[in-house]
């Protein structure tokens, strides 16, 4: 089996830390929502906020807005994970909204980034959340348009280190305050879950048990991620990991992914060739932040294509399948990091070349009686 989890700390650590750049306040928190409502806590205290965002998004963050009396209005993204600045601009003035999210989904940049003249059309009071999750954010690599411009991560998703990481301004950020405890059931049940999925996943890899896989991430992670963001209380993250969060060795790992990157395309080629898969825009300036590689898909994901991976004991990650963006195509998160080896990413290419190659009869032939080992 490959393992979708980064698993080990080390290679990820350097021994001198990293300041965080003048101009530039860095606040730790539990999760990405919980850094998202303590922003909008100080910034819209009691109101009902309008959001603006990509259909390409992770339903649990919009489920927890609903559930604090916001809504919520997407703009869709093509294929590639982009949208045109003169088309972004029309949403911005139809619906002049509060929040506008822009997603950096898989870890590609989006091109609002490259051409900024939607500013002018961005309402007065509006912020804008910029949502790297899906990448290892160098603080010194953070360019801010503006007092109203935030980025939030998730580190537990892209390395071995639990929670978020919130940047903006001094003139945004410096009055923020926090006085929440650790010893609540939040958090404490949180990280309870977090930490037990960590263990049976890493058991399950050490004795190679498909059950134990699957049990770490239909039913642990699941509770986990169903936890997380539920309470109204923002939480902080825990500051004993903040020394080895700026000892993240950013250069390290951006090197490596970037020969990853290059390995996926050069394997994967002739899969790009079959009506099935097709592959993403992806810049080579972004290879290096890429928190995963994505294989497209050209319709909604088969059941019998992850049947059949789940067979071959290949993790399956389709992501957010219940967005409009996933109506009429699919996407495959492929694991990159230390601990992914180029025999493993041609394993993969292997296994995908073979199911393209298959007619659908023998399709059915080949998963029946598969076992589940990841959730889809």
């Amino acid at each position: 089996m490959i393992n979708y989890y980064q698993p080990f700390l080390l290679p990820f650590l350097k021994l001198k830390p990293d300041d965080i750049p003048a101009g530039l306040i860095c606040l730790y928190y539990h999760s990405f929502e919980d850094g998202l409502w303590d922003l909008l806590q100080h910034r819209f205290p009691g109101r009902r906020l309008k959001f603006l965002v990509p259909d390409f998004y992770c339903s649990d963050v919009l489920d927890n807005l609903k559930n604090r009396g916001h809504r919520y209005i997407y703009y869709p993204l093509d294929r590639n994970f982009q949208i045109s600045v003169s088309q972004f601009k029309k949403y911005l003035w139809l619906n002049r909204p509060d929040v506008v999210i822009i997603f950096h989904a898989c870890g590609i940049t989006s091109r609002l980034f490259d051409d900024t003249s939607w500013l002018a059309d961005l309402p007065p009071h509006s912020l804008i959340i910029e949502d790297s999750v899906h990448r290892l954010l160098d603080p010194r690599k953070i360019k801010l348009l503006s007092d109203r411009h935030f980025v939030i991560d998730s580190l537990r998703k892209v390395s071995p280190l639990p929670g978020s990481r919130l940047f903006g301004s001094p003139a945004a950020l410096s009055s923020f305050t926090s006085h929440t405890s650790y010893f609540n059931r939040y958090f404490m049940l949180s990280s309870f879950y977090y930490l037990l999925f960590r263990f049976v996943l890493a058991l399950g890899f050490v004795i190679n048990s498909a059950a134990l896989v699957s049990l770490a991430h239909q039913q642990l992670l699941k509770t986990h991620d169903d936890l997380i963001g539920d309470s109204f209380t923002p939480q902080p993250g825990l500051p004993v990991f903040l020394p080895l969060i700026h000892r993240l060795n950013y250069a390290k790992l951006n090197r490596l992914k970037k020969r990853q990157v290059t390995l996926y395309r050069r394997y994967f080629r002739s899969i790009f060739s079959s009506p099935w898969f097709y592959q993403p825009d992806i810049p080579v300036s972004d290879y290096p932040h890429l928190h995963i590689f994505p294989l497209g898909f050209t319709r909604p994901p088969s059941s019998d294509l992850a049947r059949f991976l789940r067979l071959k004991h290949l993790p399956v990650w389709f992501k957010f399948l219940d967005t409009p963006w996933s109506q009429s195509r699919g996407v495959l998160f492929l694991p990159l990091g230390f601990h992914v080896s180029a025999s493993d990413i041609r394993r993969q290419a292997t296994a995908f070349s073979y199911w393209a190659s298959m007619d659908i009869n023998s399709r059915g032939a080949v998963v029946a009686g598969a076992q589940p080992v990841f959730s889809v």
